[in-house]
């Protein structure tokens, strides 16, 4: 076992607000290298997680894994699978998230989401399209017994917690090629507490808004706001440009409003940046994303068609 273990059991176990339990439960390469502006621009699997709603733009059915290796901590892991397909009117997906850190502590999401085609108000013209979405979640957080650090023989057993939680959005694809969305997130405010009599942590519910503006056939760009789970709020701009419909480059930048708010030092910005490559429906994509904080993460998303689920 790590020496770092209990230092890193402790910070998951008294996690502030801004470090809350599932943090880190985003999927899919495409859509981190973008920012959470990506609410408004995805387009496949990883809408199970992002938006709901947007699951209606699957032309056929994929699956995906995605990996993660955060803040380059040998102990910390990340992993996800998803699948998603259209039926009729519906697009539908299932997931489950994994965070481990190795011999002590795991973090388990698994979600069934569905998006739906919504009847479009006559005022809004030909060429709107509106969808809504909504993703049960069930949380599973457990630790696995270990050595008191400052009682070398005490063992220190907190158990498992397993609560379920909702989320809910909307999208609104226009003829203007601008796309709007919005994603509630946690709604049911779930609260996991290890240690009696300190409240624990409740998961309070989490608003996203975002634009997502198609320059062209070969270039998106999202802006997006979001509500954390302290209270503050971020921004996010990031943009995608395609290259002979086989390559995609990516970037993207967040927390603005600290500047906003602070006006502190450009380097409390968090930069993200990646690629992917994709032919006949498969896709490879990377990212690397920094944290002013803690450093820098990196993932790889690998995404296939299902055969027989063409829309």
């Amino acid at each position: 076992m790590s020496k770092r273990l209990p230092l890193l059991l402790l910070v998951a176990l008294l996690a502030t607000p801004a470090r809350a339990y599932f943090e880190e439960s985003a999927v899919g390469a495409r859509g981190l290298a973008m920012g959470f502006g990506s609410i408004a621009s995805v387009s496949d699997v990883s809408a199970h997680y992002w938006n709901a709603a947007a699951l209606t733009r699957l032309a056929q059915g994929e699956a995906s894994v995605d990996y993660a290796k955060p803040y380059g901590l040998a102990d910390l892991n990340v992993g996800a699978v998803a699948l998603a397909m259209p039926i009729g009117s519906f697009g539908v997906g299932a997931g489950w998230h994994h965070l481990g850190i190795t011999g002590g502590y795991a973090e388990d999401l698994f979600s069934v989401s569905v998006g739906h085609r919504l009847p479009t108000p006559a005022r809004l013209g030909r060429g709107h399209v509106l969808s809504g979405g909504l993703t049960a979640k069930l949380g599973r957080i457990g630790f696995t017994p270990f050595t008191d650090p400052t009682t070398p023989t005490a063992t220190v057993d907190y158990g498992s917690q397993t609560h379920p939680s909702l989320d809910a959005s909307l999208l609104w694809e226009t003829p203007w090629r601008v796309d709007v969305a919005w994603v509630g997130r946690d709604l049911m405010e779930p609260r996991y507490q290890f240690i009696p009599g300190t409240g624990g942590q409740r998961l309070t519910a989490r608003h996203e808004l975002a634009a997502a503006v198609r320059w062209n056939r070969e270039s998106t760009i999202s802006i997006g706001w979001s509500q954390l789970s302290g209270g503050q709020t971020s921004l996010s701009a990031g943009i995608e440009i395609t290259f002979f419909n086989v390559f995609a480059i990516r970037s993207s930048i967040s927390n603005l409003s600290r500047i906003v708010d602070t006006q502190g030092s450009p380097n409390e910005l968090d930069f993200n940046g990646g690629f992917g490559v994709f032919h006949h429906g498969y896709h490879v994509d990377a990212t690397a994303t920094t944290d002013h904080d803690l450093g820098a993460s990196y993932r790889i998303t690998l995404r296939a068609p299902l055969p027989g689920t063409a829309r």
